[in-house]
Formats: structure tokens, sequence, C-alpha cells
């Protein structure tokens, strides 16, 4: 992670290396990715970076958590609701914000294939770990609220829910990214209601019935 002293460059400086860093290291990742031309495109020196952090492993953990960061506050969490068509209407809302914040950064999709090549005992692969924990801790809570207005299952620990709606949306998430280059509009417009449709199936109690809940109005 980056030394202290990094907290101290002025925002503007700030962003400009995490950005030239995040281009780089989603083109080639961590192995592949050149100091030399991440200190080119941030317009700093040499020195400035070994003063700002350690080695180059540093900085691709800073810009994960940077990216990580931006994603919680692009994406947000749940408005209040009191039944279960209010848990899915939100539901889709966050799986809009999701789709959005996914699009509206070039970075994310290389960042992502890179992520999940890392090694598990690698410290890459331990922050991913940690921020996969922490996810799968706010689906749990999430799942809990839909649950106390009927729009969650009870006959399964919420646990192994969120574990298999965490491996559905991650494989969703895989997909769409292995494909950003060729969706277009109206392909990307479809995704929180392909998403929240899969995602009823799985967690909505009763057995399947061919009827996803509505999770927004229809146009007049």
């Amino acid at each position: 992670m980056p030394l202290p002293r990094f907290a101290t460059l002025a925002p503007d400086r700030r962003a400009a290396i995490l950005t030239a860093a995040a281009e780089e290291f989603a083109r080639a990742g961590l192995a592949g990715a050149s100091y030399n031309q991440i200190i080119a495109r941030a317009g700093a020196s040499k020195g400035a970076m070994y003063y700002y952090f350690d080695n180059k492993e540093d900085l691709f953990l800073t810009v994960v958590d940077d990216l990580a960061a931006r994603a919680v506050t692009a994406i947000g969490g749940l408005a209040p609701f009191t039944d279960a068509a209010g848990f899915w209407r939100e539901m889709h809302g966050l799986c809009a914000r999701t789709t959005a914040f996914v699009m509206s950064d070039p970075h994310v999709a290389g960042l992502a294939k890179h992520l999940v090549s890392a090694g598990q005992d690698s410290p890459v692969g331990r922050l991913v770990a940690d921020h996969t924990q922490r996810l799968e801790a706010f689906t749990a809570a999430l799942l809990l609220r839909g649950q106390a207005v009927g729009a969650v299952r009870t006959d399964l620990p919420v646990a192994l829910l969120a574990h298999l709606l965490m491996g559905l949306g991650e494989a969703l998430d895989r997909w769409m990214l292995s494909r950003v280059d060729q969706l277009d509009p109206a392909d990307l417009a479809a995704v929180p209601d392909q998403y929240v449709d899969l995602f009823a199936r799985l967690v909505a109690p009763g057995p399947p019935t061919g009827q996803v809940p509505k999770t927004r109005k229809k146009k007049p």
C-alpha cells in the first residue's frame, strides 16, 4: 500500500498517478506492466514514485483499493423499503448503478481480468479476498432485509444464499466484462433486468413459477 506521504499529494496529482497506473495495469497486469510507462504517463519522476510507493505491487494494490472505494461511492446502498416489491425495485437500482459504474470506467474490465488470476496467497489475492468478504457480508445483510419483507426465501441459511448470489453475480460480471466492447446501448439497458431476473429465481420464496417480481413500471 502507498506510503503515508502519498496522501499529502494534491488530489489532481494523486488522480494522475492512479489513472496512469490503472491504464497500464489494465493493459498488461501487474507482472507485465511497465513502471517507466506509468511514470511517463503520470508526468512524475522515478524518484518521486519510489518516494510514494515501495514498489510496483504497492502501486497496484493502491489502484485496486481506489477502484473499490469509487465503486462503493458510485453504487451506494439501498433506500428503505417496506415490502417485497420495494426490495426488488431497490435491487434493480443497485444493479443499474453497478452496470453504469463498470461502463463508465475504461479500466475496470482489464483490471478485473488480472485480479481474477491473482494467486490466493499473494498480496493482491489477499486484498481481493478481503474485498470479497466485505461484499459477501453486505449481500447477507441485504438478504436479511429482504427476508423481513417476504422477498427472500427463508428455507436456506442466509450465508449460503449470499454465497450463491455472489457466485452468480461474479459469473454475470465476467460475462458482461468479456463482451464490454460488443454490447450496444440496448444490451446494456437490459442488463439490470437480466440480473434481477436471475437473482429472483435463485432467492425469491416459493417454487419457480416463470414469473419474475416486477422491478420497474412499464412505460405507457
